[in-house]
């Protein structure tokens, strides 16, 4: 488990994704448990990486991960919404095409995040099976 960083909650998110890179993974999900949160990097369905972090520091990063979608950012937290990261507003990390995230409003144990990844070419280099 990874403790909490003091980065910039972009640079936290792109940070995540490199992360997500690194391990060939598909999916970054956040999830509230009581009063943390859990954030989850998974490859094939497996967690490969996970960290917690306090609701506080959820409310900060999960606003910044929709701020880096392409399009207006009118989000607020605690909304449902979707967005698309394609390096329009920042670089994504090397290897990704486009992140698809989705938004969903803070429930106990439930997901309150999902960013699916999609590389280069649609398939990364296949150790993931993706």
């Amino acid at each position: 488990m990874t403790a909490v960083t003091a980065l910039d909650p972009k640079t936290e998110i792109l940070s995540l994704l490199a992360n997500a890179v690194a391990h060939h993974a598909n999916v970054v999900q956040i999830r509230v448990a009581g009063d943390r949160a859990v954030v989850e990097i998974l490859a094939a369905g497996d967690v490969v990486d996970t960290r917690d972090w306090p609701l506080e520091r959820c409310a900060q990063v999960v606003p910044a991960a929709f701020a880096l979608c392409d399009g207006p950012e009118d989000f607020e937290y605690g909304s449902s919404r979707t967005g698309k990261m394609t390096g329009e507003k920042a670089a994504l990390p090397a290897g990704l095409a486009m992140v698809f995230v989705q938004f969903f409003p803070p429930r106990d144990g439930q997901r309150h995040m999902v960013a699916r990844i999609t590389y280069d070419a649609d398939t990364c280099c296949g150790t993931c099976g993706g």
